[in-house]
Order: structure tokens, then C-alpha cells, then sequence
């Protein structure tokens, strides 16, 4: 466990970090998807605030990838668009959302070019 600094009251005074090991969360996609997945696609962050999504993109005659977080309304089942994140190139990136504790999905929402293969694992923390 981290060393924590502790405060008068006994609180921690910065934040803790534990990240959970890094699991699949979407493998050998190709297309664009033109609908929301399932709820039960989605990834269960609570008791997290941070999830980071590591992406591996190959592809030919490649332009351009673009990727959305989506959020889970356990209110209304539906899930809401977050933050979109634009590849111009093929190769492993990573890109972080603010989840805490929101249920998450990472969207392919627009491609240019031939063809391409994503592969995203996720981390939380």
C-alpha cells in the first residue's frame, strides 16, 4: 500500500492511488458503430475516478480514427457522449476520461481511410 500523509483528523491529505490491473475491454473492432452497445458492455468504474483506456490501432491507408467515451444514465438507461478523441495515426496511445463510479463505454464514432483494427484495455484508479 502507498504511503499516505495524514492529517490532525486522521484523513488522508491527497488523494490515494490504487489502479486496478489492466483488463480487454474491446478487441478486433472494424467499423464504425452507428448505435449504443448494450449496458452491459459497459465498464464498472465505481469507486473509481479515473479510467484510462490504452488503444492499439493498425489499419491501411489510414487517416483518421475517432473515439467517444460514453456514460451510463442509470436514470434514464441510456447512455450519454463524453469527450471525443481524434487518431491521425496508427500505433498504441492512450487517452483518459473522468468516470467517478459512472459506468463507461469507448465508441468508435468516425474512421477515414481504408480499413482498421482497435483494441482498447482499460485501467482504473
Amino acid at each position: 500500500m502507498t504511503n499516505v500523509r495524514i492529517d490532525e483528523n486522521g484523513m488522508s491529505k491527497a488523494p490515494v492511488y490504487d489502479p486496478t490491473v489492466p483488463l480487454l475491454h474491446r478487441s478486433s473492432v472494424t467499423a464504425v458503430e452507428g448505435s449504443d452497445p448494450a449496458e452491459s458492455a459497459g465498464i464498472d468504474t465505481s469507486g473509481y475516478e479515473e479510467a484510462r483506456f490504452d488503444v492499439d490501432i493498425g489499419g491501411t491507408g489510414f487517416t483518421s480514427l475517432e473515439v467517444q467515451v460514453l456514460f451510463w444514465s442509470s436514470r434514464l438507461s441510456e447512455w450519454f457522449g463524453g469527450g471525443k478523441r481524434l487518431f491521425t495515426g496508427t500505433g498504441r496511445h492512450a487517452t483518459t476520461a473522468m468516470c467517478r463510479g459512472q459506468k463507461v463505454y469507448l465508441k468508435v464514432t468516425a474512421f477515414t481511410g481504408t480499413s482498421f483494427t482497435l483494441s482498447a484495455d482499460y485501467v482504473l484508479s
